[in-house]
C-alpha cells in the first residue's frame, strides 16, 4: 500500500512544486518537508495546508482515498467562500468545529 510520503511525492511532481514551496505554504522548515517525504507525517494543522496548496484532499494524502463527490464538494465550498458574509463564514466556520469535534 502507497504510504503518505509516497502521495506526497507523487503530488509534488505531478504539480511541479519544490520542497521550499511546500515549506513556505505549511510555514515550515525544509528539513521538515523533508522529512514528510522520507517518512514522518505533518501535523494536522500542516495537512491541511499542505492539502490546499496541492489542491487535494487530507483524506486522500492520509489514505490514499480520493471521493469524487467530497472532491466536488470541496471544490464548491472554495467558490462560495469568497462570496459570504463575515458573519455567514463565522457561522460556516462554528459549524465546521462543531462537526470537527463530532468526529475527532
Amino acid at each position: 500500500m502507497k504510504t503518505f510520503a509516497d502521495r506526497l511525492r507523487y503530488l509534488k511532481g505531478l504539480r511541479d512544486v519544490s520542497v521550499k514551496q511546500i515549506a513556505a505554504a505549511c510555514r515550515v522548515s525544509d528539513p521538515t518537508v523533508y522529512g514528510w517525504l522520507r517518512s514522518s507525517q505533518p501535523r494536522n494543522k500542516h495537512l491541511a495546508m499542505l492539502a490546499t496548496f496541492l489542491d487535494t484532499t487530507v483524506d486522500f494524502l492520509v489514505n490514499g482515498e480520493q471521493s469524487e463527490t467530497r472532491d466536488e464538494i470541496i471544490q464548491e465550498l472554495r467558490t462560495l467562500v469568497p462570496k459570504l458574509s463575515t458573519k455567514q463564514l463565522e457561522i460556516l466556520l462554528q459549524t465546521a468545529k462543531e462537526f470537527s469535534k463530532k468526529t475527532a
